[in-house]
C-alpha cells in the first residue's frame, strides 16, 4: 500500500471508490480515507505495473503496442464516460468547485458552473487577444467549438502517461491520481490530456488523438484560447 497525505483532496478516495462501483477500470482500493485539520490522509492499495512513459522509456514502444493502448484507454474511457451526470452543471466530483491546471496555476478552485455554456463563457474572461491577421480566423474556431452540444461527462482530469500503469507488454493495469476527476465537457478528457507542452505533439499526442478522433475542433479552439488569452488565473 501507499499513503499520500496533505496534497490529496478529500474527494480522492471518494471518487476512487464510484469508479470501481461502476465501471471496470483498474483503480486503486481505498483503505482510509480520512481529513483532520484540513489535512488529508489517502491510504491506498498498491497496484501492478508502471507508469507508461516509464515502459516506453526502458523498453521503447512500438505501432502496435501504440494501437493497443489507445484501443484500451479508448475503451476504459468508455465506460467513464456512459456514467449519467448528477445535473448538466460543470463541476468537481461532489458538485464542489474544480482544480485544474487547465485553468488556474496551482489548480486553484474555480466553479462550479451551471452549464457547459456557462464554462465556456468563463473560459472567455481570459480576455483572448489574437492579433488581427488571425482574428477571423481564431475566433470562427471557437465560436464553433462552444456552438457545439457537449455533454457533461465525469473525466479524470489528469489523464496523461505518468497515471496510467501498464505492464511490459502494455496491458493497462491501474489508472492512478483521480484527484482532479471532475465532471466536464466531454472533450476536456482529450484536450486537458494534451495541455502540457510536452505532450502537445508525439507519441503520446497520437494516442490520444486516436482515442478522441472527434473532438479536433474543440482541440484547435482551445489552442487559441490558450495561445491568445490575455492572462492565467
Amino acid at each position: 500500500m501507499y499513503i499520500k497525505r496533505g496534497t490529496p483532496r478529500p474527494t480522492e478516495g471518494a471518487v476512487a471508490d464510484f469508479v470501481r462501483k461502476h465501471t471496470t477500470i483498474p483503480v486503486p482500493v481505498v483503505l482510509d480515507n480520512i481529513t483532520i485539520d484540513n489535512v488529508t490522509t489517502l491510504v491506498l492499495a498498491e497496484l501492478p505495473g508502471d507508469p507508461v512513459e516509464a515502459v516506453r522509456a526502458e523498453y521503447g514502444m512500438t505501432d502496435e503496442q501504440s494501437r493497443s493502448l489507445s484501443r484500451q484507454i479508448s475503451a476504459l474511457l468508455a465506460q467513464l464516460r456512459a456514467i449519467p451526470p448528477p445535473s448538466d452543471a460543470v463541476s468537481g466530483f461532489n458538485n464542489t468547485p474544480v482544480h485544474c491546471e487547465r485553468i488556474s496555476i496551482g489548480s486553484r478552485p474555480y466553479g462550479p458552473w451551471p452549464s457547459v455554456a456557462e464554462f465556456h463563457a468563463f473560459l472567455l474572461t481570459f480576455n483572448v487577444q489574437a492579433p488581427p491577421d488571425v482574428h477571423d480566423k481564431v475566433w470562427s474556431s471557437i465560436n464553433t467549438s462552444h456552438s457545439r452540444t457537449h455533454r457533461v461527462c465525469l473525466t479524470h482530469n489528469d489523464l496523461g502517461p505518468q497515471n496510467i500503469l501498464v505492464d511490459e507488454h502494455y496491458n493497462i493495469t491501474g489508472i492512478v491520481d483521480w484527484e482532479a476527476a471532475a465532471w466536464m465537457p466531454e472533450y476536456w478528457e482529450y484536450t486537458k490530456s494534451i495541455y502540457l507542452p510536452w505532450y502537445r505533439k508525439g507519441w503520446w499526442f497520437e494516442i490520444m488523438s486516436s482515442v478522441f478522433p472527434q473532438y479536433q475542433v474543440e482541440r484547435q479552439a482551445d489552442v487559441y484560447i490558450r495561445s491568445y488569452r490575455e492572462r492565467y488565473l
